[in-house]
């Protein structure tokens, strides 16, 4: 069972909405393991949808090239070969326009999915190193004594 891209963001999202505010800070304090956990299983992921593009791809140009194939065949049966080599041709450079607008397509899909996990993880990297930056500057404060 694959794991999509898109519901270890919500996960994410959800990890760090369960993060503690620090008080007068605005900063998150998050459970790093969980986090991280999350972070390498998008890791996983995004070869997996990059797989998943390129497989429909694939899948399409093969159609593509069984119905040219099924076409120059009746043709060829009927004689008509001669007449319809534009059609032929049309088709064919028909066909390779919507393969590379389908592959174009998955690129696309696949840049999109990169930059918003770069954009989220950054805000993630910021959050959680304004959150050591505050833990590293606060001051233990020593223990009142009574009178």
């Amino acid at each position: 069972m694959t794991i999509e891209l898109d519901d270890l963001i919500d996960e994410l999202e959800d990890a760090l909405a369960d993060g503690r505010r620090v008080p007068f800070s605005g900063r998150l304090l998050v459970d790093e393991e969980r986090i991280l956990a999350i972070i390498d299983r998008m890791r996983v992921a995004i070869p997996e949808e990059q797989k998943r593009a390129r497989r429909i791809v694939q899948e399409q140009e093969r159609l593509i090239a069984e119905a040219q194939a099924r076409v120059q065949q009746v043709l060829e049966e009927r004689g008509l070969l001669d007449a319809v080599e534009s059609e032929r041709v049309r088709l064919l450079q028909r066909a390779e326009h919507e393969a590379a607008q389908v592959r174009a397509g998955a690129d696309a899909y696949a840049r999109q999915v990169l930059e918003d996990l770069d954009e989220q993880l950054g805000r993630l990297v910021t959050s959680v190193r304004n959150g050591l930056s505050t833990l590293g500057t606060q001051q233990p404060e020593e223990p009142r004594k009574r009178s």
